[in-house]
């Protein structure tokens, strides 16, 4: 038969490790912050480690102190992975960088870089072309053609006039 235990030694800092390890787990899963995770893991872990030392020596029931243990380390790897990834990160948009304007510096040769070249002169010579003159012009145009939609509206008004007295 086996011997009861009911020793609770341990139970205190597995308790304790148990709570910070599931505050580490919650934590390690928010983006960009999980990192931060990694303190209360890293106290959780010593806490159930030390927890489970003093239940071993008891002969006491290590269940709960293994739960926090195993919740611990799992918090404390996800927030560590967040660390290394986030460290990680300005080297590889550098280096992603780097690739995109290679492959754009690739793509684009001579003859295309001509080619916007003299598109560019061809604006710059349309728009030296626009004068004060060809702003008057365009102006007494637009007037002309406001003038003669403004006299077609009220023929067209007149006639809806003349149809409704009839």
């Amino acid at each position: 038969m086996e011997e009861v235990k009911s020793s609770n030694a341990g139970q205190g800092l597995g308790i304790a490790g148990l709570v910070l390890g599931i505050i580490a787990l919650i934590i390690s899963f928010i983006p960009c912050l999980g990192m931060w995770a990694l303190i209360p893991g890293a106290i959780a872990i010593v806490f159930s480690a030390i927890a489970f030392s003093q239940a071993s020596k008891a002969n006491a029931s290590k269940g709960l102190v293994i739960a926090a243990l195993v919740i611990s380390i799992i918090g404390t790897l996800i927030a560590g992975w967040q660390f290394y990834v986030l460290r990680n990160a300005s080297t590889q948009i550098e280096k992603f960088g780097k690739e995109f304007q290679k492959a754009i510096e690739e793509e684009l040769d001579e003859e295309d870089l001509e080619d916007l070249e003299k598109a560019m002169e061809e604006l710059e010579g349309e728009i030296e072309e626009i004068t004060e003159e060809s702003i008057k012009e365009a102006a007494k145009a637009a007037s002309e053609a406001l003038k003669e939609f403004s006299e077609e509206v009220e023929e067209v008004v007149e006639e809806l006039e003349e149809n409704d007295d009839k």
